[in-house]
């Protein structure tokens, strides 16, 4: 009878041991993924500030970049990211894609962008390019975004940037 409780007490140490490295091991990889995430958001960000928001240069610092443009009214254009499990870059083999680093750019007017500074009675005059950055988990899903999608389930990350341009600096 002493046998059978040291063993029953022992299986049911092992089963806790075994849930706590299951758990352990899925909170590490979320862990790796949220820094990549962070990693890659902030490096979009960093060349949209370096380039001073000028898409077609951001498009020599990653030319395995997608660049799409929007002929709406809110000229829209877009920088894509693919990457594979891994965090490695994936090209035209968008199977392989299991996240998305997307900035999303528009240009609007500064004053309208730069609002609040009006209280100091500053105006500022031109343009200002504003986007979102945002880190998306494509594992689970069928769908490959060329936007920024509501859903917050999927993101990883998202933040926002904008840098004011000046008169007549085109993009």
């Amino acid at each position: 009878m002493e046998l059978i409780i040291a063993i029953l007490f022992f299986s049911l140490a092992s089963a806790v041991c075994v849930r706590l490295y299951s758990a352990a091991h899925s909170l590490s990889e979320e862990s790796i993924n949220l820094s990549n995430a962070l990693t890659w958001s902030q490096n979009l960000s960093e060349a949209f500030y370096g380039t001073k928001g000028d898409v077609k240069e951001m498009e020599k610092l990653y030319p395995e970049a997608i660049v799409s443009k929007d002929d709406s009214e809110e000229h829209v254009i877009t920088v894509v990211l693919f990457f594979d499990d891994e965090w490695n870059y994936v090209d035209a083999e968008l199977v392989d894609a299991s996240y998305e680093v997307i900035l999303e750019t528009r240009r609007k007017s500064a004053d309208e962008v730069y609002s609040d500074v009006n209280e100091y009675g500053i105006t500022l005059v031109g343009d200002a390019v504003v986007g979102e950055v945002a880190a998306i988990d494509l594992r689970g899903t069928t769908e490959v975004y060329s936007f920024i999608p509501e859903n917050e389930d999927m993101l990883l990350y998202h933040g926002n940037v904008d840098i004011y341009v000046g008169k007549g600096v085109p993009q």
